[in-house]
């Protein structure tokens, strides 16, 4: 039961981090100025 447990909270935390990751890739792409992007992937870079 305890390695299913495991398993499982390794496919939640990747899904979640692939998430993360889409919404972000979206906002760069959405953002209105290059000064925007630029924030944006200066934000990226310190997850």
């Amino acid at each position: 039961m305890s390695s299913l447990r495991t398993t499982l909270a390794r496919r939640h935390a990747a899904r979640v981090q692939l998430r993360q990751e889409r919404a972000l890739a979206l906002a760069f792409a959405a953002a209105p100025t290059v000064e925007s992007a630029h924030e944006i992937a200066a934000l990226s870079s310190r997850r």
